[in-house]
């Protein structure tokens, strides 16, 4: 087990060395603001737009989303995230995120268009904390 980990975890740090390469420090705040928060964007959008049929199925996406967060805050996963330049800085949010994501998801599951209030949170403090850290 211990050498599965190490196995692992010497990958994750050649994937890190690659977009060290291939990623400026410009290039990655393009990538968080223009990839991750516009995503981050339209799934907040969604429930106000699509019709109250879509949003037990947009509910299921978010339950994914919010788990997978829990899931690497609780295993301490993907700590060396080549997107954040080899740091995830962002790793004490998780827990946050993926209570905000499923919190969403039950608002979506009984198809309240109100979810877009906790996935609209979760953008302005990604964004926010962001600022804070790598601004």
């Amino acid at each position: 087990m211990v050498e599965k980990e190490k196995q692992e975890r010497q990958e994750e740090q050649e994937i890190n060395n690659i977009f060290k390469i291939y990623m400026t420090d410009r290039e990655r705040i393009l990538y968080f603001i223009f990839g991750c928060i516009a995503l981050r964007l339209v799934l907040a959008y969604l429930p106000i737009y699509l019709s109250k049929k879509w949003l037990p199925k947009l509910g299921v996406l978010t339950f994914i989303i919010g788990i997978s967060f829990l899931y690497l805050y609780f295993t301490n996963g993907r700590m060396n995230a080549p997107e954040g330049g080899g740091v995830t800085w962002w790793a004490n949010y998780r827990l946050l995120h993926g209570f905000l994501y499923i919190t969403a998801s039950i608002y979506l599951f009984q198809s309240k268009k109100v979810a877009w209030i906790p996935l609209m949170i979760d953008v302005l403090f990604g964004l926010i904390m962001f600022i804070k850290n790598k601004l």
